[in-house]
């Protein structure tokens, strides 16, 4: 099985070992005799070879044919490095005319995966799945590593500063965590005075350079966008309970989420005191301008998601529940359900949602 896995990685040093050559070529005594017959041949080479081996690679494996754009932008990426400044003419129209093409496809594709998804977990029965959670699916599909959860978390400012779809009434599994603790009142203020500072901040920077004074206020106002918009997303994602699937669902707005499965919790308090463990985290992501009345505390290590892909990991985690009776009474009743199966000699029939 090892072999196997190592001959399938050594199958990608071929591409590899063709853009070292090209990379070596224009600096070979070959290339001074025909620069710009060279330059467009390594280039066709970078665009079109160096795919075609990729995609035969990975035709048959789970890598998503479409990926096959990520070795063609990253030849156009190369080119600009080996081949001359004075050959680049031909490259120069590639960019123009492909990049803009790649852009509106990968817009499309995004697009269209969102909307299977959403049609696809709407078809399916106890599943939670939202828009933001189904963006998440799409973007990581299609984008590699943190680049998927950094587009969707820009994705999901202007969704939700533009979103005017209302949540529908709340669940016997949902609880609300932004009514009794006063967050909204407090980051409205806050936006308001920071709104009232940036003028004159803009005004003293414009006296010193005026360019940095624009992109300081620039980056101020998409800042107050963001927070804005995760206040605005708090009332559509809500804490959930899933007895389906035997899952906690945490979230807070789409700034942070985490998931945990029902035999992972160990045990629940009603408590405002502070952790200061590194294995403590706050759902919020207002941190301590956000008060907590509750901590779960885990059996094992899980791992909270938050905006642009920043991930932590915690085995107790404090947040707000304004139904914190309620909230625990049911979590308490799964730790009971739990304990009662992993008993052998119990034969107590407990039901989890009631």
């Amino acid at each position: 099985m090892i072999g196997k896995l190592q001959l399938e990685h050594l199958k990608f040093g071929i591409p590899l070992l063709i853009i070292l050559f090209l990379g070596i070529l224009p600096k070979t005594s070959a290339f001074q005799s025909a620069p710009a017959d060279i330059s467009v041949a390594i280039l066709l080479d970078l665009l079109i070879t160096v795919p075609i081996i990729y995609f035969f690679i990975i035709r048959k494996t789970k890598i998503p044919k479409f990926t096959i754009i990520y070795p063609f932008l990253i030849g156009i990426l190369i080119a600009g490095f080996i081949i001359p400044i004075e050959h680049q003419a031909f490259l120069s129209k590639v960019k123009f005319i492909a990049v803009p093409l790649i852009e509106v496809g990968l817009v499309s594709v995004l697009i269209y995966k969102i909307i299977q998804l959403n049609k696809s977990f709407k078809q399916k029965a106890n599943n939670e799945n939202d828009f933001y959670d189904n963006l998440l699916i799409a973007c990581n599909e299609i984008f590699p590593g943190r680049i998927g959860r950094i587009l969707a978390t820009e994705i999901a400012v202007f969704y939700y500063l533009f979103s005017t779809k209302k949540k529908t009434a709340i669940q016997e599994n949902e609880f609300t965590y932004f009514k009794k603790n006063g967050i909204k009142t407090v980051l409205v203020v806050i936006l308001f005075v920071l709104l009232i500072e940036l003028f004159a901040m803009h005004l003293l920077l414009a006296k010193w350079n005026e360019t940095v004074a624009w992109v300081v206020t620039i980056l101020s106002v998409y800042a107050m966008f963001q927070i804005f918009s995760i206040l605005k997303s708090l009332n559509k994602r809500l804490l959930s309970i899933n007895y389906h699937t035997k899952t906690l669902h945490l979230r807070y707005g789409f700034a942070s989420q985490t998931s945990i499965p029902f035999e992972h919790i160990e045990s629940i308090e009603k408590s405002t005191k502070t952790l200061d463990d590194k294995t403590h985290v706050k759902l919020s992501a207002f941190d301590m301008l956000d008060a907590h009345n509750i901590i779960i505390h885990l059996n094992q290590k899980h791992t909270i998601d938050r905006i642009y892909g920043i991930q932590k990991p915690y085995k107790s985690i404090a947040l707000f529940v304004d139904d914190k009776d309620l909230f625990v009474a049911k979590i308490e009743k799964i730790i009971q359900v739990n304990d009662a199966m992993s008993s052998p000699n119990s034969g107590e029939d407990i039901t989890l949602s009631e």
